[in-house]
């Protein structure tokens, strides 16, 4: 649609032009005029009855004095201006347009070509109501002053290409009631920097089969201004083709801020859709249409991502108008296409209130504002972040491999996040109000990725559930309260942690199973106890946990063990207490042994007492010792006389198996 839409405009340009040249045919074909200025070649159209209705004068660029050339200019026209309909003068020095041109009241076509025109007069055109094309090409016009073409209700076309216009005064197009048969204004080649809404009036008077073509091609236009406080509204519709190729806009949507229309405006305005009966397909066209391709400074960043996104949806008439789109900033994306790029690309970088090593930037393909953080050398979350840009924006995170990164703790912004990666840092602390954030993290609406795809649009726009990456840190163990927050809404990764699979944390088991079921946590392994180490968390159960088989075959062994000890100890004391009883009944004596046995000694007991206990006790003792068959030694017999009494029983204790002393009064006496 856009594109036939483009060759019938082009067409009507052509028509036109051709009327030019036919104009300029039929006077160069024409009989040569006897009053033509000197070094200047004149040739007239003469139609009947030897009226002069065309003329033209050529000087080809010859050093001719200008006053002269406009004195004689005077003298050749007064005589037609009544009859003259079409005045061509090119290639001449003349700076200014002479006055008895603007006294050609009946003109159709004026063409002033090629001349050195530095401004177009004031109240000369507004006279000239017949007229129908105006060309000022190739001249020296800084400036379109206001009231210039006012009441030329009857133009059709207007050309000032190669000019040097600057400036263009807000009445000179700008009001709907005049003009209304312009359908062609082409001020390619000059030097403007800011453009007026006034096209999309001009499209005022144009219709869907005769749009109005506006071509400002290589100038300098790189802002739009409203000025004229044009209020737009759909009760009329504007058709009209805008050319502003080659200049230095940096978005569309400086079009749009600069005029004044909203993106439903523009698609509600300056589109027209209906259902076809047929199929009840949506057809569309548009109405007013933009053509920044080839821009010397086109930006490719977030400001055009709305505008690209709906694009997408009739890429079968845009996708090589995006082709035309090249970037030029940044220069990570200097000379790429914009049809060949995705939306993710596009995006603005944000230095407000952004972390310090980090970098932020606003993605508006899915409403995210992204803050990249990653090795960046964080001890802990930064306080504040650079604010959302829309209520329906949310953060993503990236506060990975940041190894001085020990807490997770609570921050406001965490319930506006989508993303948040602190894989790969060394946190071993989750504050429970931060796991309490992620069950409010919101999920995200994520549009088409790319503009086209081989001539075909990738369109396909999915929800993501929000993801808080926690692997690859030094997590034991979490609060049991953790529990009680509903978290089965968002996926965590879980894995690569330290995770303690004791017997307290057996609630775990359950816990984890809960995340698994609605997303992936990841393999949750068990680094502590050593006999559960490398076990699935989710894969175990209670009595994993809290039982150590080791622990408990010990505790059988070692209880038995303790049976048999203590029956044993039982068994020694009873027969130690009963000791006297077995021997007298059985003659069981396991305590009487001899444990000087194969030693060469020389009695088997010495009886030790004192000297006042000898008679009777002593020698009574001693005669029932050895009466048994032992033999005993008694210091009375076998001291050695004359020794000292110490030396005799040190060498008696140590020649005897045996020492019974006989405690008495007289014993401990001594």
């Amino acid at each position: 649609m856009v594109a036939f839409t483009k060759t019938i405009i082009f067409l009507n340009l052509i028509l036109v032009s051709c009327t030019v040249l036919k104009v300029t045919s039929a006077m160069a074909t024409g009989k040569p005029h006897h009053d033509c200025p000197q070094m200047c070649v004149c040739l007239g159209l003469i139609i009947d009855n030897n009226t002069l209705h065309g003329l033209s004068v050529d000087c080809g660029g010859r050093d001719v004095n200008e006053s002269i050339l406009a004195e004689e200019l005077d003298l050749l026209l007064f005589p037609a201006r009544e009859d003259l309909k079409h005045f061509n003068i090119s290639n001449t020095p003349l700076s200014q347009v002479p006055m008895s041109v603007c006294q050609l009241t009946n003109l159709r076509w004026l063409i002033l070509n090629g001349n050195r025109f530095l401004r177009l007069p004031d109240n000369c055109f507004t006279n000239m109501t017949a007229l129908l094309g105006l060309s000022a090409e190739n001249n020296n016009i800084t400036e379109l002053q206001d009231g210039l073409f006012d009441g030329l209700n009857s133009l059709q076309a207007l050309y000032l290409r190669y000019n040097m216009i600057a400036s263009i005064g807000l009445r000179v197009f700008s009001n709907p009631n005049d003009l209304v048969n312009l359908k062609i204004i082409v001020l390619d080649n000059n030097r403007l920097r800011s453009l007026e809404p006034w096209p999309y009036i001009r499209g005022l008077h144009g219709s869907a089969g005769s749009k109005v073509l506006i071509t400002i091609r290589d100038n300098l236009i790189s802002k739009f201004t409203n000025n004229i406080r044009w209020q737009f509204s759909c009760s009329r519709r504007s058709y009209a083709y805008l050319s502003i190729k080659f200049n230095y806009i940096k978005h569309f949507f400086d079009v749009a801020n600069g005029w004044n229309f909203t993106l439903d405006q523009y698609l509600g305005c300056l589109m027209d859709f209906r259902l076809e009966d047929s199929n009840l397909t949506l057809v569309y066209a548009y109405n007013f249409n933009f053509d920044y391709t080839h821009s010397y400074d086109y930006h490719c960043d977030c400001h055009d991502v709305t505008y690209l996104s709906v694009s997408i949806r009739y890429v079968a008439t845009y996708m090589n108008y995006f082709k035309n789109v090249v970037c030029k900033k940044p220069l990570s994306l200097a000379n790429r296409i914009v049809s060949d790029m995705q939306l993710s690309e596009f995006v603005c970088e944000m230095s407000d209130r952004c972390p310090p090593s980090c970098r932020c930037v606003n993605r508006p393909v899915n409403c995210t504002v992204h803050v990249y953080c990653s090795a960046a050398n964080l001890s802990s979350l930064p306080l504040d972040l650079p604010p959302l840009p829309k209520s329906t924006y949310s953060y993503k995170l990236d506060f990975s491999n940041n190894k001085l990164l020990r807490r997770l703790e609570h921050r406001q912004y965490l319930g506006n996040t989508s993303v948040l990666d602190v894989s790969n840092c060394a946190i071993d602390f989750v504050d429970l109000n931060a796991l309490r954030e992620f069950a409010a993290m919101p999920s995200k609406l994520y549009g088409p990725e790319r503009l086209f795809a081989n001539g075909h649009v990738n369109a396909i726009s999915h929800v993501v559930m929000p993801r808080a990456f926690l692997h690859g840190n030094r997590i034991e163990s979490l609060s049991f309260a953790v529990t009680d927050v509903n978290l089965t809404s968002v996926q965590l990764t879980l894995n690569d942690n330290p995770w303690r699979c004791s017997c307290d944390n057996r609630w775990m088991i359950a816990w984890f199973r809960s995340l698994s079921l609605g997303a992936y946590v990841g393999d949750v392994l068990c680094e502590s106890p050593s006999r559960l180490r490398g076990r699935s968390v989710i894969e175990s159960d209670e009595v994993d946990f809290c039982v150590d088989p080791l622990k408990r075959m010990l505790t059988i062994v070692l209880s038995s063990t303790m049976s048999v000890m203590a029956s044993l100890i039982m068994l020694g004391f009873a027969l130690h207490c009963l000791r006297v009883r077995l021997y007298k009944r059985w003659k069981f004596h396991p305590f009487d042994r001899d444990e000087c046995a194969g030693e060469d000694m020389d009695y088997d007991v010495f009886l030790c007492c004192s000297s006042d206990d000898n008679t009777p006790h002593g020698l009574l003792i001693m005669q029932l010792v050895e009466a048994k068959g032992y033999r005993v030694c008694y210091h009375v017999r076998d001291f050695l006389a004359g020794g000292p009494i110490t030396e005799n029983m040190m060498q008696s204790v140590a020649r005897s198996k045996r020492t019974v002393c006989f405690v008495s009064r007289y014993f401990l006496q001594r």
